[in-house]
């Protein structure tokens, strides 16, 4: 899926964003947003037919599905993305001369 990276990487990088997940589950301006959301729902499951409801709820779960998988490969594409540029930057680092950062003298000479 991205080409290249180790398979533990991955899932570690899904386990972090499962644990953040937990985490604003029950931060309070998040906890506030549920609640509406929930108080949303019960007004929807009242003016829904219990047919409409069900094909709603099919494609709420496929929307949140798909919307959880395209934010976690964002997640792990800018993670990389942000490795790769770190290690360009590091190897044009290594090409300075070492006694010379910025125009100014390393203090070790």
């Amino acid at each position: 899926m991205y080409g290249g990276v180790p398979e533990w990487l991955i899932t570690a990088f899904r386990k972090r964003i499962d644990e953040w997940e937990q985490r604003m589950q029950t931060y309070p301006k998040h906890r506030e947003k549920r609640k509406l959301a929930i108080e949303s729902f019960d007004r929807l499951q009242t003016s829904f037919s219990r047919e409409q409801l069900q094909l709603f709820m099919e494609w709420e779960e496929h929307m949140s599905f798909q919307v959880s998988e395209e934010k976690e490969k964002l997640y792990i594409r800018g993670f990389l993305d942000g490795f790769q540029l770190y290690a360009c930057l590091d190897e044009i680092s290594g090409w300075l001369d070492a006694g010379k950062r910025n125009g100014k003298e390393s203090p070790d000479e």
